[in-house]
């Protein structure tokens, strides 16, 4: 293909690209959620040390009050990530118009709790029940966030707002300028929370839950879906684009959801309800699922180029980071790798798809990926051994597939060398 071609397909694929990955909405939640992710990571790892399968090991932690402690670090992590995304997304969102992500953020947490339902005890106390702040509150969390700070930010920019004079403190008078339109958005959400209220489904919660988030989790969780769209991510990088930042721009809230669950089901011991989701495609596809290559490169290659390579790009590889490998080889428009390089994740994914379905490794355990975590220790991290043993073997079915695109390249690359040398005597 020519570089007239090349540029051809780039200039009419970035425009969209770009349009979605500097849209605020979209930015708003994938950013509010990133920023959220430390909360994330807090709960994954008290849910791996309460689960650790070392009998000797919960008999401590049970009888020192550790698994207490832990249990309660997952109830206000894990259990607690609708609320917390809600407020991040929120004042994400608000950063985004340049308005102020405090307040917004604390209006969408209000404007959550308004549309959460509440039940009464035997004397009258008030009881939230946990069930819509974690990982089945997600959708409403976001849908309250973000609609709870446009209207903010609508009223505001209307002119609904309380003037103060000019000899008003600044910290004053953005207070009450605040007040309208903060107090619309939660007329708002009282009006749809009473409205759902004398309805079959009685909370907007179970509304969004039964007709927005299962259906979607169906779509966007389906393996056949998954594998559609990481392809696309790799077709994406061949033409030079961050292919996994675009498709997770669209599919986060999806498979966050969906890890929440899972996550929370193996803090509390119970079945694992789902097989994929974001902590199943991170931990196996680690480094666009191209870390056989690197090992190809690294002890099989003749070409200096490729050893060259090979000795650069393999430790960030094996710690899940890519773009070396990615943009050092360069992928990028390379047609000797385009096959590999373009379906190679879908290989991956639907090998440990099956593997799982059939029983032979458990469900991961929907544990946050951490960037940098290395294969194996990833693959235990998830909840067994099981999991980084298919990690290993991936790679080597990896080796196997690479292997003849390498060859070819490398001998290539090797004939231009020697004959580079032969013309330079």
């Amino acid at each position: 293909m020519s570089k007239f071609d090349r540029k051809t397909i780039a200039n009419k694929i970035h425009p969209v690209v770009n349009k979605i990955q500097t849209s605020k909405l979209v930015n708003g939640i994938t950013g509010g959620m990133m920023g959220a992710m430390p909360i994330t990571i807090l709960g994954a790892f008290a849910a791996l040390f309460l689960n650790l399968p070392i009998p000797a090991y919960k008999e401590f932690i049970a009888s020192a009050g550790i698994a207490a402690a832990l249990k309660v670090i997952i109830m206000f992590t894990t259990n607690f990530l609708a609320v917390i995304f809600g407020v991040a997304i929120a004042g994400n969102y608000a950063k985004q118009h340049d308005e102020d992500g405090l307040f917004c953020g604390l209006l969408a947490l209000l404007n959550f709790f308004i549309v959460t339902p509440v039940t009464f005890s035997e004397n009258g106390a008030p009881v939230i029940p946990m069930q819509w702040l974690g990982g089945t509150g997600i959708f409403t969390a976001i849908i309250v966030s973000l609609l709870s700070t446009w209207v903010y930010i609508f009223f505001k920019r209307q002119g609904f707002t309380i003037k103060m004079p000019a000899s008003v403190p600044p910290v004053v008078s953005s207070s009450f300028s605040s007040l309208i339109p903060g107090f619309v958005s939660i007329l708002l959400f009282s009006a749809i929370s009473v409205l759902f209220a004398v309805t079959p489904f009685k909370s907007m919660h179970q509304f969004i839950y039964a007709f927005l988030q299962l259906p979607l989790q169906g779509v966007g969780g389906n393996i056949a879906s998954i594998i559609i769209l990481w392809t696309l991510a790799q077709l994406l990088w061949f033409m030079g684009i961050h292919g996994t930042m675009v498709i997770y721009s669209v599919v986060l809230p999806i498979f966050t959801a969906m890890d929440a669950v899972q996550l929370a089901a193996y803090s509390a011991g119970e079945a694992l309800p789902n097989i994929t989701g974001r902590s199943f495609v991170s931990t196996y596809t680690m480094s666009a699922s191209a870390i056989g290559l690197t090992l190809l490169m690294l002890f099989f290659a003749k070409s200096q180029q490729y050893k060259t390579l090979g000795k650069l790009t393999t430790i960030p590889a094996l710690f899940g980071i890519s773009e070396p490998l990615v943009f050092g080889t360069p992928m990028v428009f390379n047609f000797r790798f385009a096959i590999p390089f373009i379906f190679m994740n879908a290989i991956s994914l639907s090998i440990a798809y099956l593997a799982t379905y059939i029983g032979l490794v458990p469900r991961v355990a929907g544990i946050t990926p951490i960037t940098g975590m290395p294969i194996i220790l990833s693959g235990i991290m998830e909840g067994s051994w099981k999991i980084a043993v298919l990690q290993v073997f991936l790679v080597g079915i990896q080796i196997i597939v690479w292997y003849p695109f390498f060859k070819k390249a490398d001998k290539e690359s090797y004939a231009l060398e020697m004959n580079g040398e032969g013309n330079n005597k």
